[in-house]
Formats: structure tokens, C-alpha cells, sequence
């Protein structure tokens, strides 16, 4: 069996079974209405294929405008500067978190609606095992290793690279459908804590190892 890339899943799932009060929480410190979707995208700001990734959210929110959504973005470095003008269009509805501690991501994560991130040349993303872990469906670029890590049409949606077009009708579909956002919520989770988990990882390495053990003879 190959070792998939995994996280410990733990905080997540358990931050996704108090969704409400994360969510409640983070309402009142952002300012942001409870009853709107709400969308995330985790990454830090640096020149180069995370700009791009964050310029193409920008072109792809701002055909979204004829809908009801806030975006929170968790994360910082040289490039916030473009990057926020990439958003300059949907700037009232764009939640800036910057850089906040690892114990903070699960309750982030499992308070929003949907995860999103057009993914340019990415390898695998360990954040999009995060989202999911917290039960929240992913809309992403099927860019390198994304496919691996999320289930397309079961955990979230994957859309050809480069195609801003395509990527925004992606996120309209999932805002326009939350049973549909609910479904793939579960099977978020399941998703990860059954094939992505650290104790799954464990359980692989430990069988490896099992079989590379020379026989001792009797």
C-alpha cells in the first residue's frame, strides 16, 4: 500500500464538531454576517506561483459579485501589496486574517463553507487535507499532486488549470448548491481521517518495514 500524504486529522475533526461556536467567534471578532457563505484561502504571499494563485481568486471572485460570500484570507509576506490589489474589486468582502498560529488553523478552517485555491504549479497542498478534515469541500486547480489529495466530485471540485472562467463557475455551483456543500462536507472528512490520517501513515510504514524484516529462522 503507498504512503499518501497525511496530517494529523485530529484537531480538525474535532474542530469541525464545534463548527458553530468557531464560527460564531470568528463572526463577532471579523465583523462578518454568520448566514453568508463564507469562503477561505490559505497561503502565504510571495512573488510567483502563490501571486498567481491569489490573482486568479481575485478575476474569479469578481464575476461572483451578483452573490452573496465573504473570503478570508489566512496569511502574509512580501507580496500582500499586490496581492490585495489583485482583490480590489471585492475589497468589502475580503476578510485579511494575515499569519496566525498553528492552533488557530482548525477552528478557521472548520468555520467557513469552502476552501478554494487555483493551485498554480502545486505539488500537493497539505492545506487542502486540512480543510477537508474539518469537513470543508475544496474547489481547486488540478494542478500536480491536487488530484491525489482531493476526491473530485466527492470532496470537492477540480477544474482545468488557467481557466478563470471554469474555476469562478466552479464556486458559483457550490455556493448555489449547500445540500450539495453539506454532502461533500462528510465526505470530506471521512476522506482524510480514513486514507490521509497520521495513524493511517502509521499503520503503512509500520507493514513496510514488516516485510523488508528478513525472516529469523527456526
Amino acid at each position: 500500500m503507498p504512503l499518501k500524504p497525511f496530517i494529523d486529522a485530529a484537531p480538525f475533526a474535532r474542530a469541525a464538531d464545534r463548527r458553530e461556536h468557531h464560527r460564531e467567534a470568528l463572526a463577532v471578532t471579523e465583523g462578518i454576517e454568520a448566514a453568508e457563505p463564507w469562503l477561505l484561502a490559505v497561503a502565504m504571499m510571495r512573488a510567483g506561483d502563490k501571486l498567481a494563485s491569489y490573482q486568479a481568486l481575485g478575476r474569479a471572485l469578481a464575476r461572483l459579485t451578483d452573490r452573496p460570500w465573504r473570503l478570508l484570507v489566512v496569511g502574509d509576506g512580501p507580496a500582500r501589496g499586490e496581492i490585495e490589489a489583485a482583490f480590489h474589486a471585492v475589497a468589502p468582502r475580503v476578510h485579511w486574517l494575515g499569519e496566525v498560529d498553528e492552533e488557530a488553523m482548525p477552528g478557521i478552517c472548520a468555520a467557513t463553507d469552502l476552501f478554494f485555491w487555483p493551485a498554480v504549479n502545486e505539488a500537493y497542498g497539505m492545506v487542502f487535507l486540512e480543510a477537508q478534515a474539518a469537513a470543508v469541500p475544496v474547489v481547486a486547480g488540478r494542478f500536480g499532486g491536487v488530484p491525489d489529495v482531493v476526491a473530485d466530485g466527492i470532496t470537492g471540485v477540480l477544474v482545468e488549470p488557467g481557466n478563470d472562467v471554469a474555476f469562478a463557475d466552479a464556486i458559483a455551483a457550490m455556493l448555489d448548491e449547500p445540500d450539495r456543500r453539506r454532502t461533500m462536507s462528510r465526505h470530506a472528512c471521512d476522506h482524510v481521517l480514513s486514507g490521509h490520517d497520521i495513524g493511517t501513515a502509521a499503520r503503512v510504514l509500520d507493514a513496510t518495514i514488516q516485510s523488508l524484516e528478513p525472516a529469523v529462522p527456526r
